[in-house]
């Protein structure tokens, strides 16, 4: 697994674009869909207070991918598609191999469970499953649509993380929703930063 950063052309997606950008996607990659391991970052840009976020013209699409799928991913460099009536094109790409830092951070990790208890006895659960050795920050709630409802999950940060447990985790992620943005980590610089409300 790596991530491919596209340089991202446009002017402006919805806050809540984990959905729509996925199905923005899939009109010039429809093998996404059928592909398990793909996991699409969310993407930043400033909050305009209205429900959307302005692109610089430093904004990236990262998307985390399986190294079967490099050149399917290389071939969409140049592809515009519509997003929520914004027009977005891909630019050229970089490949951006797995961080070997912790700790390691994810804006949103979605179970089955919505309360925060509940949500935390699954995460041990995945972690125990996983043969991962942490500990967990537990942060604050995040909601997104999911296609169906309005969908609930929690910022995660772990830490103290073994390199190879990181890299695995890295790789196969957590919880639901990859395509959506959730449950892909990233290092993060520091565990003070989370908004934290638990940890185990």
């Amino acid at each position: 697994m790596s991530d491919i950063q596209f340089e991202l052309k446009g002017d402006a997606l919805p806050l809540d674009h984990a959905w729509v950008l996925y199905q923005g996607l899939l009109s010039v990659a429809p093998w996404l869909a059928d592909e398990d391991g793909i996991g699409i970052h969310p993407v930043l840009g400033a909050d305009t207070g209205s429900g959307k976020m302005i692109l610089n013209r430093r904004a990236k699409l990262v998307i985390r991918f399986p190294a079967a799928r490099l050149g399917d991913l290389q071939n969409l460099s140049g592809q515009s598609f519509e997003v929520d009536g914004h027009k977005l094109t891909l630019g050229t790409s970089k490949i951006k191999p797995l961080t070997q830092h912790t700790p390691l951070y994810a804006h949103t990790v979605c179970t089955s469970s919505e309360d925060e208890r509940a949500f935390t006895h699954d995460i041990i659960n995945q972690l125990d499953a996983m043969n991962i050795n942490t500990r967990f920050i537990c942060g604050k709630p995040q909601k997104f649509f999911d296609g169906e409802k309005i969908a609930i999950g929690y910022s995660l940060m772990l830490h103290g993380l073994p390199i190879e447990h990181a890299i695995r985790v890295q790789q196969q992620g957590l919880g639901l929703h990859r395509k959506l943005g959730c449950g892909i980590f990233i290092p993060h610089k520091s565990i003070t930063a989370v908004g934290a409300i638990d940890a185990v």
